[in-house]
């Protein structure tokens, strides 16, 4: 067999890497954000569908993006091409921490549903340190290499399967239209402000809809793999999320499910008793601690890429045996220790949303710079501004329209701190500028 047939042979398909958009997407979001959103109420529907079409169009421009400018690096490449540099080097940055971030949020639901067998991890000092001591041991087998943390992955999305379609399908059964509709509006502000922070909360769930764009260089036919994929991803995870949440909203009191920590574990206990919710909460467990290794693995690829351009230090592209880059994983391991401590909350649920609109804000930057690319992009390659065009520009605008609105959405205290992060880039891009500099080479030619 030639050296192009084994390479093809290694390479993922349009199912493979749909599962893989899909599990990337679905991690912790499906398992906490009934209790996020029954707090917002009813009302959050509208949220759903804001958010399904923003992140559609999101979706269709990254692949699209994909199609005519293919390369490894996925979004933060396109931000690099289209802007530059400095804007590359944003991208990179801010993707790296709403990565990391991300993987706070794993844990901590995953915590959650541990609390369902030991009511003392809700209290935050105990259920900090356990959450610090699962991260510490999922660095160790993150180092044993990517196809450990596959193998692990791919048991684990079984595993989140079994408690998604379980009660997302067997629960119409238990589904009361007066519980569900007992609260429209919880939150004490107009609609509008209620729709918004739903859709901020909501997009955490797709968190991930770039991966199969990152991913495209090791994907069989990116050209037609990655577009389908994407979508198809997309679909499944939407159709899991609301599905999912609106049983147990018409399962669950409202005023049980706006505090429960394991809202598919309660639901399931509703609808079969105790030994259901125990199995449920357990299967959650190993679902939400199971998407942590693919991610810590995805976490390291943005600044092991900057590493080698020069525009992050060079530990983060140091690598094991294994091909891992063990040193940026422990920097970022401690960085998240650090964040689940800040975080810590009486209310688990609450350090939940605390922490995904952190994430959430994080992301938004280098989805926006990703999806203006595209235009540019397409000008820049003299295409022809047809059809195809102007209807890309439609679905950029709409990306853009829904960018914002979940980003405002996302609350001050987010807002405040994004910015605090976006200035502090600005001295870091100096920093590494005024380095490139001194040692003769040109930061232009730098790839973040």
């Amino acid at each position: 067999m030639s050296d192009m047939s084994i390479s093809q042979a290694h390479k993922i398909g349009v199912l493979a890497l749909t599962l893989v958009t899909a599990s990337n997407m679905m991690g912790s979001g499906v398992f906490m954000l009934p209790t996020n959103l029954a707090g917002i109420g009813t009302i959050s529907i509208y949220g759903w569908i804001f958010t399904i079409v923003g992140v559609l169009a999101l979706a269709l421009v990254f692949a699209k993006t994909s199609l005519i400018n293919p390369k490894d690096g996925g979004i933060v490449a396109y931000a690099n091409d289209a802007f530059g540099p400095f804007i590359g080097f944003q991208s990179t940055i801010c993707y790296w921490i709403s990565a990391w971030i991300g993987n706070v949020a794993l844990l901590v639901a995953g915590v959650g549903y541990l609390s369902f067998f030991f009511p003392i991890l809700k209290d935050p000092t105990y259920g900090s340190i356990t959450a610090i001591c699962i991260l510490w041991a999922f660095v160790i087998l993150a180092s044993f290499g990517a196809n450990v943390a596959t193998k692990a992955q791919s048991f684990t999305a079984i595993c989140g399967l079994i408690v998604i379609l379980g009660v997302g399908l067997i629960g119409w059964g238990w589904f009361n239209p007066q519980t569900y509709n007992a609260v429209y509006n919880g939150t004490g502000q107009s609609n509008m402000h209620a729709i918004i922070s739903a859709a901020s909360i909501a997009l955490w769930g797709f968190l991930g809809v770039e991966s199969a764009v990152v991913a495209s260089g090791q994907v069989k036919d990116p050209e037609k793999t990655v577009p389908k994929a994407t979508v198809y991803g997309l679909l499944i995870t939407s159709v899991c999320y609301v599905g999912s949440c609106a049983v147990i909203m018409g399962i669950v009191p409202h005023d049980v499910l706006i505090h429960s920590p394991a809202p598919f574990a309660d639901a399931a206990k509703y609808m079969f008793g105790p030994t259901a919710g125990n199995i449920a909460s357990a299967l959650s467990i190993i679902a939400c601690f199971g998407s942590i290794s693919g991610w810590l693995i995805l976490q390291s690829e943005a600044p092991k890429a900057g590493a080698k351009s020069g525009l992050f230090p060079k530990f983060f592209g140091e690598v094991n045996k294994n091909n891992v880059p063990m040193k940026s994983l422990i920097f970022t391991g401690v960085l998240m220790s650090i964040v689940l401590l800040m975080t810590a909350s009486p209310n688990l649920a609450d350090q939940f949303q605390i922490i995904i609109l952190m994430s959430v804000f994080a992301s938004l930057l280098p989805y926006m710079y990703a999806i203006i690319a595209l235009p540019i992009i397409m000008a820049a390659k003299k295409m022809d501004k047809g059809r195809k065009f102007y209807t890309y520009a439609i679905l950029t605008a709409i990306g853009m329209i829904y960018s914002i609105f979940a980003l405002l959405g996302s609350g001050s205290d987010s807002i405040f701190w994004g910015v605090v992060m976006l200035i502090c880039t600005i001295p870091l891009y100096s920093f590494v500028a005024a380095k490139k500099a001194h040692s003769g080479k040109s930061v232009i030619d730098a790839k973040a």
